[in-house]
């Protein structure tokens, strides 16, 4: 059986981008910078809103160029405005977070339960489960402003695994709508654009360090583009690597596996990549305002934006199992709000083996602190083959830097298509909470 190349696998791996360690996550510093509520930028965190969304496009800063008026926080002054007239006989002024710009975000199940697996001959490899809650995962988050166009936005992972690892980006915002940004891929402005949950174009794999441009206009609606390169991954050249693509929300990660050697991984121009997205109507993509919001306490405005992307992967050899040097996945979305509604589709395909990928999904805000959501997602698989997932979920917010979720995933065709055993999906329930501050 042909097996998977580098870019099938990313292909294959195209989820909804909102686990929270992407760069619509919420870092509570921010709130405290400005004194207000998380839901100023989320609906419900870590769902970015179109404020949100806008204050990311403006580098980390309140949109409009109201930053002094909104900051409650003040920065601390390096140096004093009149170096500017001197530089560069002295340094060139600047400020930092006059706070700590720290945040700490505790999550982990409450509950847990799986189907048995059985395989082709009706006998259970591995039985039913129902379990308590496992060990609690803390992140640290921290984001800020240096002096008047640096912005610094990250998290430090893997605390309680013992494995910890840092996501950063810093964002140059050098004109209104214009931002160059270097750091890893876990904050690139290319991962979480649609607001505020529909976005389904994440077809990377995990990446390493890389720069990007993002170019953002509009008052109501606008145009976002976005241009980046990256390393494949941390590995080191010719080692296996494993890709794991950011799942719907916190606790769900799914992760895809290839024994496939890289050549040049870990080297300039491994991934390039571009984003357009336009939005017809609705709050500005860089303004954060001017259209009409059908679902004010969650910031839902009404909208509806196109999104397209291509993701180009090359290699120093030809892959090792049936592809050339390069390779490209390309994709296309749409997502849109009305009142308390709030939906998208997104559509992906790899030009090496023209594995179709595609997704749905759908939210209603019952209530601004109750938020019950569908997602069906079909990833393609040799042989033309797939394996559908439905996930019904429901999210409480107890408060602005809390939830409480109830997930429940089903696989539409019983049996796993890549199983070599013969044994069936197994559906699984989880009760998970967590909270920032």
């Amino acid at each position: 059986m042909r097996k998977l190349t580098y870019a099938s696998i990313a292909s294959i791996c195209m989820l909804p981008a909102l686990f929270w360690s992407q760069d619509s996550s919420a870092v509570p510093a921010f709130a405290r910078k400005y004194g207000t509520s998380c839901f100023t930028c989320h609906s419900g965190f870590p769902n970015r809103n179109a404020f949100g969304e806008a204050f990311k496009n403006n580098g980390y800063r309140w949109p409009g160029g109201e930053e002094e008026d909104h900051t409650k926080q003040e920065q601390v002054k390096m140096g004093a405005d009149g170096w500017k007239k001197t530089f560069p006989e002295s340094p060139w002024p600047s400020d930092i977070p006059g706070f700590a710009p720290f945040a700490l975000y505790l999550t982990g199940p409450l509950l847990s339960y799986s189907d048995q697996v059985k395989n082709n001959a009706h006998t259970t490899t591995t039985p039913q489960t129902l379990n308590w809650g496992s060990s609690i995962d803390a992140r640290i988050l921290f984001g800020g402003t240096v002096g008047e166009h640096l912005g610094v936005v990250g998290a430090i992972e893997g605390i309680s695994a013992g494995t910890t690892t840092t996501n950063l980006r810093a964002v140059w915002a050098f004109a209104p709508g214009y931002n160059f940004s270097f750091g890893n891929s876990g904050f690139s402005a290319f991962r979480g654009l649609s607001t505020p949950i529909s976005a389904y174009t994440n077809v990377l794999p995990s990446m390493g360090v890389g720069p990007e441009f993002n170019y953002v206009v509009g008052k109501e609606g606008g145009l976002n583009v976005i241009v980046g390169a990256t390393s494949a991954s941390d590995a080191p050249n010719g080692s296996s690597l494993s890709y794991s693509i950011n799942g719907a929300e916190p606790n769900e990660r799914v992760t895809a596996t290839s024994t496939k050697n890289l050549t040049n991984a870990n080297k300039i121009g491994d991934i390039g990549y571009v984003r357009l997205k336009y939005k017809f109507f609705g709050a500005g993509l860089l303004s954060g305002a001017g259209g009409t919001y059908g679902n004010e306490y969650v910031g839902l405005d009404n909208s509806l934006a196109i999104g397209a992307s291509a993701i180009r992967a090359r290699s120093a050899k030809p892959f090792s199992y049936g592809g050339g040097a390069e390779t490209v996945v390309y994709g296309a979305d749409i997502a849109g709000n009305y009142g308390s509604f709030t939906g998208g589709f997104a559509y992906s395909k790899d030009g090496d083996l023209a594995l179709n990928n595609y997704a749905v999904d759908a939210g209603y805000y019952v209530y601004p602190w109750l938020l019950p959501r569908v997602i069906f997602i079909s990833r393609g698989v040799t042989g033309g083959k797939a394996n559908p997932t439905i996930a019904t979920s429901v999210t409480a917010y107890p408060g602005a830097n809390i939830f409480v979720k109830a997930t429940y995933t089903a696989f539409v065709k019983n049996l796993s298509p890549t199983s070599t055993t013969g044994e069936n999906n197994a559906n699984t329930f989880s009760l998970s909470t967590g909270f920032a501050f």
